[in-house]
């Protein structure tokens, strides 16, 4: 019999509704909401099947359109378990309110605040291409809740990376996630200013954490943990970056993107789970031409966060070049505190 398999994080689409319409959105916008019953059958299968940890991540379409679910699947997680379940929530940051800031603060729920910095008014508008976003007034709670930026970086806002994340900061951020747009259309050019804007961000990390004021950048502090753990991430031959995708009716998929892609459909939280397609996409190698790269231990690129829907894990070639710099980098920073 196959070794269960560890489900420790789950995201939760609780509704395909949005309000906006970012440009490079890659979610369906539907109508359906998730029901009570299927949040709670995913957080059981979840409890049933998580090792060490489990998290669950609240996700959409946009899911502060669903406030009174989110306090629901709270509610039941709380009584359901005394163990520590972490919650976040990623919201592109348009319906938050005093009222759901201090909810969060008292249910130790972590806000990712959907926000792309100097363009974010040109990526981020609603269905009359309008922003709706006014991320000034909410900075005293960005730095009283030390809420998250999540920043999609594309070949439109590369050449600013290092001036989105002054401002960023000036705004109160300390701790910021950045994600690229597989979709851009990537041109070496562009990798070269990935490069250089990076290295800026660098430097700049290096000069904070001198002075006492350091801020988390995932793709630096990422890195710099497996630099520092000499590339130990793959030896549980586990895909450690699956994080599954729970839709709004309860079907499961590997990760967000990958929702309402038939192939890679996992089964349902209600109706059951196909194990052995859950063990063969767990397991899988390293994508095609990475063997032989000496950072594919560190790369969560080289371990498939893509799977093709013939079942192999792919890799996109900016991807590939943005964990080289970010281990570059990393090298560069570990050095310089060192």
């Amino acid at each position: 019999m196959s070794k269960r398999v560890e489900i420790n994080s789950i995201v939760l689409h609780l509704t395909e509704r949005c309000n906006m319409r970012c440009k490079y959105c890659f979610m369906t916008h539907g109508t359906q909401n998730m029901s009570a019953a299927t949040a709670e059958a995913a957080v059981d299968y979840l409890l049933e099947n998580c090792g060490k940890y489990a998290k669950v991540t609240f996700f959409g379409g946009e899911p502060l359109l669903e406030f009174d679910l989110i306090r629901h699947i709270t509610d039941y997680i709380h009584k359901k378990t005394s163990r520590l379940v972490k919650l976040d929530i990623t919201t592109n940051g348009t319906l938050l309110t005093d009222e759901f800031f201090e909810y969060a603060h008292q249910n130790n729920i972590q806000i990712s605040l959907s926000y792309d910095g100097l363009l974010n008014d040109a990526n981020r508008v609603n269905e009359e291409k309008k922003p709706l976003l006014d991320i000034a007034k909410h900075k005293a709670a960005i730095e009283k809740y030390r809420i998250t930026s999540a920043s999609v970086i594309d070949v439109n806002n590369v050449g600013i990376w290092h001036d989105n994340v002054l401002h960023l900061r000036n705004l109160g951020f300390k701790s910021m996630g950045f994600f690229i747009d597989y979709s851009s259309k990537w041109k070496s050019e562009h990798v070269d200013i990935m490069r250089k804007e990076f290295f800026k961000i660098a430097e700049t990390y290096v000069q904070w954490a001198k002075e006492g004021n350091k801020v988390q950048i995932g793709k630096i502090d990422d890195m710099v943990r497996a630099y520092l753990g000499k590339f130990k991430l793959s030896n549980m031959r586990v895909r450690r970056d699956l994080v599954y995708s729970i839709a709004a009716n309860g079907d499961v998929y590997p990760y967000a993107s990958a929702v309402g892609k038939e192939a890679l459909c996992l089964g349902n939280v209600q109706s059951g789970i196909n194990q052995p397609l859950l063990h063969k996409i767990n397991n899988l190698g390293l994508a095609k031409g990475c063997e032989k790269c000496a950072i594919n231990d560190a790369c969560v690129a080289a371990k498939g966060n893509v799977i093709t829907e013939t079942l192999e894990p792919h890799v996109y070639p900016i991807a590939c070049n943005g964990y080289k710099i970010a281990f570059d980098a990393a090298d560069y920073v570990v050095n310089a505190l060192l």
